[in-house]
C-alpha cells in the first residue's frame, strides 16, 4: 500500500463530513428572504464573498434546498432555492455602519444554529431583526476613549512612538473615534470623513510638530486614523482574487486604493496650508529590535478595540492572545525571512490560531480577531505613507511600493493557506473537540 492510499484510508477513518444534513424543504419565500439577510449581515460584517457563499450554501441544504443557486458581490446578493422559483434580489449595505463585535457574534451564532437546522426560516428572520436592533454593549463615551487607546497601541506597535506621541495618539484617536459615531452611516458626511478627519488631524499634528511638542508627526497621525485604513478592504479583495472571484475582488481593492487616496488628500492639503517640511512630517520610525513596548501596544491595542467595537464578553481575552501570536509570528519569521514575507507567516498563524480558539465557549468567531489583525499586520499604515511620500515627491527609503504590495499579497494568501490548514485539521478532529467552521 503506497503512502495515498494510507493518507486515504486514515482520512476516511477520522475525517468526518462538515456538510449539514438536508432537511425538509422550508417554505421558499422565508427561506430566500432569510439567505438573502443573512447574506447581508455577513457582508456587513467583513466577510470575503468567497466565504458568504460557502456558508451560505450550508444553511441553504440545512433547509432543505441543496441545489440552491446563490451569486454574493460586494452590494448585491442574487438567491434562487429552485429552477421555478423566483430569484430574491437584494442591494446590501451595513444597517448601522461599522462592523460592532458583538453583532458579529451574533450573527455567526445564528449561522451555526441555521446550519445544524436547529431553526426554520422564519425563526432566522426573526433573529436577524433581533440583532440588528440591539443596541451597543458600551455607549458612546467608553466606545470613544477606546479608540483612542487602540490609536496609542498602534503607535506603539508600527512606529515605536514615545510617550509624547502616545498621548497625542490617545486625544487624537478619541477625536477621530467620536466623529465616527456622530456621523450618519451611508450619508454623505460619512463619504466626506476620511479626507475631513484626515485634513483636521494631519493640520493638529503638523501645527504641534512646528511648535516643537512633537519630534515625529506620523507617530501620531497614521495610528489616530488606523480604523479608517483600508488594510482588511485590500487584503480581503486579494484574498477574493486568488480565489477567483474576480467582480467581488476588483471591487474591494478599487475600494481601499479610493479611501487611501481620500486619506492622502486630506494630509497633503494640511501639509500645504502648514508649511512643514515634507520629508520632516513623514518621517518614518519603528520600534528598535528586541523592544518591549510594542508588546504593550498589542494589549492596548486589543483593549482599545474591544471597547470601541463592543466586543462580546470575555473576547478580549481571545483577541489578546490571537494578537499576540500573529505579531509575535511576524515579529520572528522576520528574523529568518525578508520583512515583506514575514506577513504571511503572521497571517496564517493568526487564521489558524482564530478558528481554533472560536471553538472555546465564551469566545467570538474568527471574524472579530481578523480586523484588529489587519491593522496589526501593517499594510493599510504602509499604503497611505508611501501613498502619499510619491505624491509629494519623495523617496524615503524607509518605504517603497513594492514592500507595501508584497504585504498586502503575503497577507492575503497568508490567510488562505491558513483557512485550508484549519479546513484540514477540522476535519480530522474528533467531534468531541467541538472545533467550528462556519
Amino acid at each position: 500500500m503506497d503512502v495515498k492510499s494510507i493518507w486515504h484510508a486514515i482520512s476516511r477513518r477520522w475525517s468526518r463530513d462538515d456538510r449539514p444534513d438536508v432537511h425538509e424543504e422550508a417554505d421558499p419565500a422565508a427561506a430566500q428572504r432569510f439567505l438573502v439577510g443573512l447574506g447581508s449581515a455577513l457582508l456587513s460584517v467583513g466577510v470575503a464573498t468567497t466565504d458568504i457563499h460557502r456558508t451560505l450554501h450550508g444553511v441553504a441544504r440545512a433547509l432543505g434546498y441543496e441545489q440552491a443557486s446563490i451569486i454574493v458581490l460586494p452590494t448585491v446578493m442574487i438567491v434562487s432555492l429552485t429552477e421555478a422559483s423566483e430569484r430574491g434580489l437584494a442591494a446590501t449595505e451595513p444597517h448601522d455602519g461599522e462592523v460592532r463585535f458583538d453583532r458579529a457574534s451574533g450573527v455567526y451564532q445564528l449561522v451555526l444554529a441555521a446550519q445544524r437546522g436547529e431553526l426554520t426560516a422564519e425563526e432566522g428572520l426573526d433573529k436577524l431583526a433581533e440583532i440588528r436592533a440591539e443596541p451597543p454593549r458600551f455607549r458612546w463615551p467608553v466606545r470613544i476613549i477606546g479608540h483612542g487607546v487602540a490609536a496609542s497601541g498602534v503607535a506603539l506597535i508600527l512606529l515605536g512612538a514615545d510617550l509624547t506621541s502616545m498621548i497625542g495618539a490617545l486625544l487624537l484617536g478619541s477625536l477621530v473615534g467620536a466623529a465616527k459615531l456622530v456621523v450618519r452611516p451611508n450619508s454623505f458626511s460619512a463619504t466626506l470623513l476620511p479626507a475631513f478627519m484626515s485634513f483636521l488631524t494631519a493640520l493638529l499634528v503638523f501645527a504641534a510638530a512646528e511648535a516643537h511638542l512633537l519630534a515625529v508627526p506620523l507617530q501620531v497621525l497614521v495610528p489616530a486614523l488606523v480604523t479608517l485604513l483600508p488594510g482588511a478592504a485590500l487584503t480581503t479583495g486579494i484574498q477574493e482574487l486568488a480565489a477567483g472571484d474576480m467582480i467581488s475582488g476588483s471591487s474591494r481593492l478599487v475600494s481601499g486604493a479610493s479611501q487611501l487616496v481620500l486619506l492622502a488628500f486630506g494630509i497633503i492639503a494640511a501639509l500645504t496650508i502648514s508649511g512643514l517640511s515634507p520629508s520632516r512630517a513623514l518621517q518614518v520610525t519603528g520600534p528598535g529590535f528586541g523592544a518591549f513596548e510594542p508588546w504593550v501596544g498589542v494589549i492596548l491595542m486589543a483593549l482599545g478595540f474591544f471597547l470601541y467595537y463592543c466586543g462580546p464578553p470575555r473576547s478580549v481575552y481571545f483577541l489578546t492572545v490571537t494578537l499576540f501570536a500573529a505579531y509575535g509570528a511576524q515579529v520572528l519569521s522576520a528574523l529568518i525571512v525578508p520583512a515583506v514575507f514575514s506577513g504571511f507567516v503572521g497571517a496564517l498563524v493568526l487564521t489558524v490560531v482564530a478558528y481554533l480558539l472560536q471553538s472555546f465557549r465564551g469566545a467570538p468567531p474568527a471574524v472579530v480577531c481578523f480586523l484588529p489583525a489587519f491593522w496589526l499586520l501593517v499594510p493599510g499604515a504602509a499604503g497611505l505613507i508611501d501613498f502619499t511620500q510619491k505624491v509629494l515627491g519623495l523617496a524615503l527609503e524607509t518605504v517603497n511600493t513594492f514592500s507595501v504590495l508584497g504585504s498586502i499579497v503575503a497577507i492575503a494568501l497568508g490567510v488562505v493557506t491558513g483557512t485550508a490548514v484549519y479546513r484540514q485539521i477540522y476535519r480530522l478532529a474528533p467531534r468531541r473537540w467541538g472545533l467550528q467552521f462556519s
